[in-house]
């Protein structure tokens, strides 16, 4: 009698042991399913490894629309770099009239007069607009580039050496195909 006592107790322990690496399994395949979902979701943008080019002209490029240049144009002013338009005789695109009536076709925000993020979008807003009215069937060379950025000189001196202490700025081209 004693033997079988103890041959319950053994049965019942090793149901609870298999009970108890049931539900470790289980929270560790939850985990892993959430881990797995969480890096997933991330901001993509966060890895983005942007390609440096010495000469925009002779860079690298490749054929876009409309649908592809609008978030651009949204995101110029959070990653700060240059848009330019250029028509297909390789002319500046007018995109805006600046304050002095001159036609300006680059966003950029060393020289937007736009503060805050409201004006700012209202102004991308007329652009996309204007845009979509008169490119909406058009494809566009999308040239990246960078271009040193001469509002910042850290040293002061004015050198124009290549230095590591110097600032660049990535610079997207768009010209309509022809």
């Amino acid at each position: 009698m004693e033997n079988a006592a103890e041959a319950l107790k053994m049965a019942g322990f090793m149901l609870i042991f298999i009970l108890g690496l049931s539900v470790t399994m289980a929270m560790l395949s939850r985990a892993t399913s959430a881990a797995d979902s969480i890096i997933q979701n991330e901001d993509r943008q966060a890895s983005y490894q942007y390609i440096e080019v010495e000469n925009p002209q002779l860079g690298l490029s490749r054929t876009v629309t409309l649908a592809d240049i609008i978030p651009t144009l949204y995101r110029y002013r959070a990653e700060e770099y240059i848009v330019y338009f250029y028509d297909a005789s390789e002319s500046p695109l007018g995109l805006y009239t600046d304050q002095n009536g001159n036609l300006v076709n680059y966003l950029d925000l060393d020289k937007d007069i736009y503060g805050d993020w409201q004006s700012l979008k209202a102004h991308v807003d007329e652009i996309v607009s204007d845009l979509i009215d008169n490119y909406s069937n058009t494809n566009f060379i999308e040239r990246l580039g960078i271009v040193e950025d001469t509002s910042v000189d850290p040293s002061g001196s004015g050198d124009t050496d290549i230095d590591i202490n110097k600032n660049y700025k990535r610079i997207i081209t768009y010209t309509v195909m022809p």
